[in-house]
């Protein structure tokens, strides 16, 4: 199976940018199986509820009633970020958006943020036009 986890800063923008469309088709054709943590949905109320309070609410609807899988944090995963977090120094809710990946066996995450590069033996930093091109 092909599956990626998806940071939240490309989240809104498969609803919302024309450079994710691509994206967008493969995770509706179920050619790539995106995963989020649920603290995507928590930088996304903080982020896009700062800007536009109802274009928050209707892009976490749409995200919600989507083909991404969003992943509950267990205990494993929030152990899992705390040893990220102690170890690489990463923010909090990108250790627990990293954790999400690992614990699930997830091999590449989608991102542009320099955070999550110490975890390249982890789960790989891999940018829209590699994880478009990875899955053909």
């Amino acid at each position: 199976m092909n599956r990626i986890l998806i940071d939240t800063m490309h989240i809104a923008d498969l609803l919302i940018e024309d450079s994710h469309f691509e994206l967008a088709r493969k995770l509706q054709n179920k050619k790539i199986t995106g995963l989020v943590s649920v603290i995507t949905l928590t930088e996304l109320v903080k982020t896009s509820g700062m800007k536009n309070e109802d274009l928050m609410y209707s892009i976490l609807d749409r995200l919600i009633s989507s083909n991404l899988v969003f992943v509950d944090v267990s205990q494993k995963i929030a152990i899992r970020a705390g040893e990220l977090r102690l170890k690489y120094d990463i923010p909090t809710a990108d250790s627990l958006i990293a954790a999400t990946g690992i614990v699930e066996n997830v091999k590449h995450i989608l991102t542009d943020d320099d955070h999550f590069d110490p975890l390249v033996n982890l789960i790989k930093p891999i940018n829209l036009k590699t994880a478009v091109n990875m899955f053909r």
